[in-house]
């Protein structure tokens, strides 16, 4: 074993998405359910990049807000300025680290794309607590459809989730989302560009 890598249970390293060509079926498969949610990209091509720790915490690197080492995925976009004010973020794509149960990936892989809509969207200047919260729901809303004890599990790992920004957000978000529909709640979100 080489040094760098993890030790995994059996199970883990059976469903570990490894290679691009795993991931990548994956990841039209996940885009086609957020699209099935409400959530468009306006026809952007979207790429996927498998990364090892070391780039995932390059990519990481200055962004406020993020869980710095426990962070398994960012969403890659370009900001453009005009007389030091934002014109316009572009999004690059979506990197996840390599290596994970596939169940994770897919979790991981959601609350990207729930990043790439909010840029795509120009949805931005919302609460670290409502972004992030708003993407975990995604995640939470994949998990519990897809049903599976695993996945189950990991549905309740969001729902208990400590975090003042993740776990309080995605509660915070969630109720918001409840009370007013989820078709609602995105539709709303898309016109204000701000959680309601």
């Amino acid at each position: 074993m080489r040094g760098s890598e993890s030790v995994r249970c059996p199970t883990c390293r059976a469903s570990a998405i490894e290679t691009i060509d795993q991931a990548r079926p994956i990841f039209k498969h996940l885009i086609r359910w957020i699209n099935a949610q409400g959530l468009v990209y306006n026809n952007l091509p979207l790429s996927l990049e498998l990364v090892d720790r070391p780039r995932l915490a390059q990519l990481l690197k200055g962004r406020a807000g993020t869980a710095g080492t426990d962070s398994l995925g960012v969403t890659m976009s370009t900001t453009h300025t005009l007389n030091g004010r934002v014109a316009s973020t572009e999004v690059n794509g979506v990197a996840v680290l390599e290596g994970m149960p596939s169940t994770v990936f897919q979790g991981v892989t959601i609350h990207e794309l729930g990043h790439v809509w909010l840029i795509v969207h120009d949805i931005k200047n919302l609460s670290s607590w409502a972004e992030e919260g708003f993407c975990e729901l995604l995640s939470y809303r994949y998990y519990t459809q897809l049903n599976t004890d695993e996945s189950r599990y990991h549905a309740r790992s969001i729902e208990s989730n400590p975090n003042p920004v993740y776990g309080e957000g995605f509660r915070r978000v969630r109720a918001i989302a409840d009370a007013k529909g989820f078709q609602r709640f995105v539709e709303t979100m898309r016109s204000t560009k701000r959680v309601p």
